[in-house]
């Protein structure tokens, strides 16, 4: 549990310059555009939720996409959540945890988490709590890290990104896997799945 205290307190002090970090157009907006491409041109979600969603950059690309889509997004961190308020302030944002998603049942169409999974303290119930609000026929798109060539022997945060542990987390939590694959250089792992 103190890894998450840690994690939720580096990511409550990073939010006041989170949304003009290097990173953001470097990595997460590259690998946030890659993912929404992944989901089929003729989808037309009602409602979209971000877990790990930060200051709500992904949710933005998404209404762009889909204008007339309810947008959810859940961080633990409380300074993400208010930046993602004032920057968007028609979505729906909650300080939650993946783990106990603050949503009802069977009330999202497509769901999306993109680097945050290494973050989750308990994976299996993070993925869970998403098959537990989406609909069905309702879709899961995870991505995040996985270092190539055996590094993630070396960034034990990341082990738990394994293609074959995540299909398991997956198959756990009642989503059928759709597809696997790599991107960006092949040191990202996309995961969806399906109810």
């Amino acid at each position: 549990m103190k890894q998450e205290t840690d994690d939720v307190r580096e990511f409550n002090r990073r939010s006041t310059t989170y949304e003009s970090s290097r990173k953001q157009w470097l990595f997460f907006d590259r690998l946030q555009r890659a993912v929404l491409g992944l989901v089929e041109s003729e989808a037309n979600p009602e409602s979209i939720l971000d877990v790990g969603c930060g200051t709500g950059r992904l949710l933005r690309k998404a209404g762009e996409r889909w204008p007339n889509s309810r947008l959810i997004g859940v961080d633990p961190a409380e300074g993400m959540i208010e930046k993602a308020r004032l920057l968007m302030p028609n979505a729906t944002f909650y300080v939650g945890m993946a783990e106990s998603l603050p949503l009802p049942d069977a009330s999202v169409d497509l769901a999306f988490s993109t680097a945050s999974f290494h973050h989750w303290r308990d994976k299996v119930q993070g993925v869970c709590e998403v098959r537990r609000v989406l609909r069905p026929g309702g879709r899961f798109f995870l991505a995040d890290i996985w270092p190539p060539l055996g590094l993630s022997r070396v960034f034990r945060h990341f082990r738990a990104n394994d293609p074959a542990r995540v299909r398991d987390v997956f198959v756990r939590a009642g989503l059928n896997v759709q597809a696997q694959r790599k991107l960006m250089g092949r040191f990202l792992l996309v995961t969806a799945g399906i109810v």
